[in-house]
């Protein structure tokens, strides 16, 4: 029962997903154009419990943007060396002002696959999708980031781990720039944990 309940702590700290309940900051810049994050009310195929449901209608989305990068965080932002000041909930939205030009979209995923400690499960389940999608944010006009998240199951021998999938849709003022893609899966471009060694990660990893 003890590693039961410390496994279940490690995950629900590690996976922000579930624990996003902070107040969301904002962050005004001089800017000629208009981005909004659309975070959509969660779906899924699998039937949840009432208990599951109730965890994830508090859950939310961070993300930040620096220079021209937008980054967004399933893995706890305390781990992720990069300024991540938002919190959006499901079912919500939220605009800021950025400098016209193009940018990247970056997520850093996480996929619980069991370990005992902080640094083990980091390196079982968080892994980085770099640039998987840009967008365009033009001067006087709204670029908006739709983001529908799906609530997947993942289990070890322990216990099992509800957490979204984002497919990200974007759009200029309501004309589809870029089609619907799934930002948070591992793939065969994704960068494991341990294998990263680029600057969204902290020189000496947090404890």
């Amino acid at each position: 029962m003890k590693a039961y309940n410390k496994i279940k702590f490690l995950v629900f700290f590690l996976l922000t997903s579930l624990l996003s309940l902070g107040i969301e900051s904002t962050h005004a810049q001089n800017s000629e154009g208009t981005l909004m994050v659309d975070l959509k009310p969660f779906v899924s195929d699998i039937k949840l419990k009432k208990k599951v449901l109730k965890q994830l209608e508090s859950g939310a989305l961070e993300w930040g943007v620096s220079g021209n990068q937008f980054v967004t965080t399933l893995t706890n932002k305390r781990f992720i060396n990069f300024d991540i000041p938002y919190m959006t909930r499901y079912g919500t939205s939220k605009e800021i002002k950025l400098k016209p030009g193009k940018y990247t979209i970056t997520c850093v995923g996480f996929k619980y696959k069991g370990g005992l400690s902080i640094q083990k499960v980091l390196k079982k389940a968080a892994f980085f999708n770099i640039d998987e999608l840009t967008f365009e944010v033009i001067e006087g006009k709204t670029t908006t980031l739709e983001i529908l998240p799906k609530i997947e199951k993942n289990s070890s021998l322990v216990m099992k781990v509800f957490s979204p999938d984002l497919f990200v849709t974007v759009t200029e003022d309501n004309e589809v720039k870029a089609e619907q893609k799934l930002i948070s899966i591992r793939h065969e471009n994704s960068i494991n944990w341990e294998d990263y060694n680029g600057p969204l990660k902290f020189e000496k990893e947090v404890e």
